[in-house]
């Protein structure tokens, strides 16, 4: 059996079979329930999950959900199934960096506030994720604050006695069209500041003479605006008088009025130095270069490293705030870790935009923190900022807990190195003396192999992985749990196509799971387990599309792995 019966149709067929009817001879045939509905009929045995937690044994144990945030505060589904089988929630995506730091680095708590406002209603804790990651950060705000441009970088000398003696061509694909009325912008500066830089649409001998422009101290915008006298492709920028080194960033020439440009322009590249040429009787020296803005040059290591302290400072102080005291665990930083040993210590690197350590494609869409903080700084910051900020809004520092998450802690393929990577790396953070890690946050994404070498590969590594952590001595959170499934040709069984059978073995893995979890971790280490996804991912959705990861349909009838984690709660 391949499809379940969904709730709406189990009360279609409860409905036929309930209704009276005055002619007795309508019915008058054997009615069987249908298969697919006695199947399940057991997972209707169950009470709500939370319920089956051991709680004087496990005291401190808590049954988390990863949850939408708007889904929850609307006050739904979402809302009721989450009171009613769990202890404590994680946000999805809203209280992430991107979901709350605007463009300009404002930032809007409205939605996080919402959400701890109704958890404190229910006495729901809330697990805060997340204060650093390098994934859906706010890129365009963080680059922005360290952002070298790409500017051309002309150098003279010394200074000649004509405008004309120094200048520099840009050769236009198309001529400009005579009556048309353009517009000029660019940006200039100058070491040291020059304010007499000629512009000439012309050539030498058809020459518009317009207004000279200055290049200041920082790269300061200016614009032109002028009606073509000449059918010309050629734009010359003179600077004879000058000495030193100018630079020219964000060049654009376009119709005035319209959207046709001759020349666009962001930021120079090294394709742009094609369009340039330069007279046969000068010698000055021109290229494509990194330059910041208001400064002479780029900004160096220490100043990025100050800029970037500045905005994580800024990020973790507001989320505080806005959280009040009330939210006391966090994933403090998230998925530091690759999967890569570069420099042959024998652990992994920290992921990297700059060392390597990452795809080029991650590289681009990502902000690694550490890349500007420094690998053992860049924990270190968070950490300390998160004590300094949840103390100066309304909490009580002793009952703040700080966790650091990753994901493939279990990796059987490394023998479980990413995990003992990780442990190696908490002890380099905390060797100041200062920094402290309290836990270790554990993501679990895991897969049931129908392939049975390989899935008692993957069970004897969740035991190592379990092992591993009980003998770190912090507290373990098994903090995004959930489970696909894999078949025999190594590829994933999507929702449309599992069987009960294959349900059924989800359900016993997620069972020896979380029976593994309360047998090796020590109560007192237990900080406890959250289900990352209640429902089967839908066809469209962004994460795990299609496959049955949840403990409920997407029409929030309970599937076979709910009890199989309920029996694993229960110690069974």
């Amino acid at each position: 059996m391949k499809q379940y019966i969904n709730k709406v149709a189990v009360a279609m067929f409860a409905s036929v079979l309930m209704s009276g009817c005055a002619d007795d001879s309508v019915l008058d045939f054997p009615v069987e329930k249908p298969e697919s509905i006695a199947e399940l009929e057991y997972l209707n045995e169950y009470a709500s999950l939370k319920s089956y937690i051991d709680r004087s044994a496990n005291p401190n144990f808590k049954l988390g959900t990863g949850v939408s945030v708007s889904d929850y505060i609307s006050g739904g589904i979402v809302y009721r199934l989450t009171n009613a089988n769990f202890d404590e929630m994680t946000a999805g995506n809203a209280m992430k960096h991107s979901s709350c730091v605007k463009d300009d680095g404002s930032m809007d708590f409205s939605q996080v506030t919402r959400f701890v406002e109704m958890a404190q209603e229910v006495g729901l804790t809330i697990y805060g994720h997340t204060l650093a990651w390098h994934s859906q950060q706010n890129n365009s705000y963080l680059n922005s604050l360290v952002a070298s441009n790409k500017a051309l970088h002309i150098h003279t000398d010394e200074a000649k006695e004509n405008p004309w003696d120094w200048e520099l061509y840009y050769n236009l694909d198309q001529p400009l069209v005579v009556g048309k009325e353009y517009t000029i912008k660019m940006k200039a500066k100058g070491a040291p500041a020059f304010n007499n830089i000629c512009f000439w649409p012309g050539d030498g001998t058809n020459t518009q003479y317009l207004p000279s422009f200055n290049a200041g101290e920082a790269l300061a915008e200016t614009s032109i605006t002028f009606t073509a006298d000449y059918a010309l492709n050629v734009m010359r920028f003179c600077f004879g008088q000058f000495a030193g080194d100018l630079y020219f960033d964000d060049l654009s020439l376009k119709e005035t009025g319209s959207d046709v440009e001759l020349i666009q322009n962001s930021s120079f590249d090294e394709d742009d130095l094609a369009h340039f040429s330069k007279p046969s009787w000068v010698d000055y020296t021109y290229v494509i270069e990194s330059v910041a803005d208001g400064a002479s040059g780029s900004l160096n290591p220490e100043e990025k490293k100050e800029i970037i302290a500045g905005a994580m400072d800024n990020w973790i102080n507001g989320m505080m705030e806005a959280c009040g005291g009330y939210v006391t665990t966090w994933d403090v930083v998230n998925e530091a870790l690759s999967g890569v040993d570069q420099d042959g210590d024998g652990i992994y690197d920290l992921q990297s935009a700059t060392r390597g350590t990452v795809s080029k494609e991650d590289a681009k869409n990502n902000f690694y923190w550490q890349d500007y903080l420094g690998d053992e700084d860049y924990v270190r910051m968070a950490v300390r900022l998160a004590r300094q900020h949840f103390a100066e809004h309304e909490g009580n520092a002793a009952d703040l807990k700080l966790f650091i998450n990753d994901y493939n802690l279990e990796s059987d393929w490394d023998d479980n190195k990413k995990l003992k990577s990780l442990i190696a790396w908490i002890g380099k953070w905390e060797a100041d003396g200062v920094t402290k890690l309290d836990g270790i946050g554990t993501q679990m994404h895991v897969s049931y192999y129908l392939n049975q070498d390989i899935q008692k590969s993957k069970e004897d590594h969740v035991v190592k992985m379990l092992e591993l952590l009980a003998a770190s001595g912090k507290l373990v959170k098994i903090s995004e749990l959930d489970m696909g499934i894999i078949g025999m040709d190594g590829a994933s069984i999507m929702t449309k196509d599992v069987t009960l059978e294959q349900r059924k073995a989800m359900a016993e893995y997620y069972q020896f799971i979380i029976r593994k979890y309360f047998e090796i971790i020590p109560a007192a280490q237990q900080y406890g387990i959250t289900q990352w996804a209640q429902t089967d991912s839908p066809e469209n959705s962004g994460w795990r599309k299609g496959e049955p990861i949840g403990l409920w349909t997407l029409d929030y009838d309970r599937n076979p792995s709910y009890a199989g984690f309920t029996d694993g709660l229960a110690g069974k």
